[in-house]
């Protein structure tokens, strides 16, 4: 058995081999796949026909909400970006939404009054959104301990970033401290995060096991870009490995400086017999709508 050529990435293992499991996904689309390949250029009217249609897909949550989405809706857009959240929140009833940046806000140059950062997330909570994921650069996961509380005070749960770059420093054994460090704090879930697009699948055979064995009881998901083309292939090596839950986005939102698509990496999991935990036939007309909309945003 082979893939369809128009999706092969990758040769395909003998059944025998692999155990079935279901895999999860957080879709990307209206957060970073939007924000990585048209400069958060979709407006609200793009988002909200399709909202509906999202919700059915069976993503085990969404990224939907960032912090300079305001500047950009308000300034470029002319919109008002709570227009966004409030009737957008409406629209989902399935699937679990996403904020996107903590405390300290996401993709903003200049430094923000924590006291304005308070308020946003308690108005973002407000809408329903309950959940966010945050990073500290230098995965200093004491430094993130406090913003934790704090975003706890107000309803919001927190998955950290455990960010992946490549240096010397950047060993085995130093994701596999940074893990320990990370599952202390007690996020909801800690996430992978190779956000330059870097990690090979060569050394995610290393560098996952010894992430997944030192993160103990906390979840751990994968979240990557396709800057080197090799996001799709991590994404297999990273299941076959132990993690369940992958962020992807829905073209022509995925791929490039986004996220893996979906239909690549559902049909390849597929193939090596595991099981994808959406409906593919509900992503088609999604899929059609933003080709629609991709020259206008």
């Amino acid at each position: 058995m082979g893939f369809n050529s128009q999706h092969s990435i990758t040769p395909v293992l003998h059944y025998s081999t692999i155990s079935m499991s279901e895999i999860h996904f957080v879709d990307t689309t209206l957060r970073d796949g939007q924000q990585s390949l048209w400069a958060l250029g979709m407006r609200t009217g793009a988002m909200l026909p399709i909202a509906a249609q999202m919700d059915r897909v069976g993503f085990e949550s969404m990224e939907f909400f960032v912090s300079i989405m305001i500047k950009k809706y308000v300034r470029e857009h002319k919109e008002n970006p709570w227009i966004w959240l409030r009737e957008g929140t409406k629209r989902f009833s399935r699937t679990r939404l996403r904020n996107h940046g903590g405390m300290h806000g996401s993709g903003a140059f200049e430094k923000l009054p924590h006291v304005v950062m308070r308020l946003l997330i308690e108005r973002v909570v407000s809408y329903g959104i309950t959940l966010t994921r945050t990073s500290n650069c230098w995965n200093d996961f004491q430094e993130l301990k406090e913003e934790l509380h704090q975003l706890r005070e107000v309803g919001m749960e927190t998955i950290v970033n455990l960010i992946y770059s490549v240096s010397p420093r950047h060993s085995d054994a130093y994701y596999a401290e940074k893990a320990r460090e990370a599952a202390a704090i007690r996020p909801y879930r800690i996430c992978f995060k190779d956000v330059g697009g870097l990690l090979t699948p060569e050394r995610a055979r290393t560098l996952i096991p010894a992430i997944l064995q030192n993160a103990g009881d906390v979840p751990v998901e994968y979240h990557a870009h396709c800057n080197n083309g090799l996001a799709p292939l991590c994404y297999l090596e990273a299941v076959k490995l132990g993690i369940t839950t992958l962020h992807t986005a829905i073209p022509p939102l995925a791929n490039g400086s986004s996220q893996p698509s979906i239909l690549n990496v559902a049909k390849n999991l597929r193939a090596l017999g595991y099981t994808p935990v959406i409906n593919e036939e509900e992503v088609k007309p999604i899929e059609e709508h933003f080709y629609s909309r991709r020259q206008t945003g």
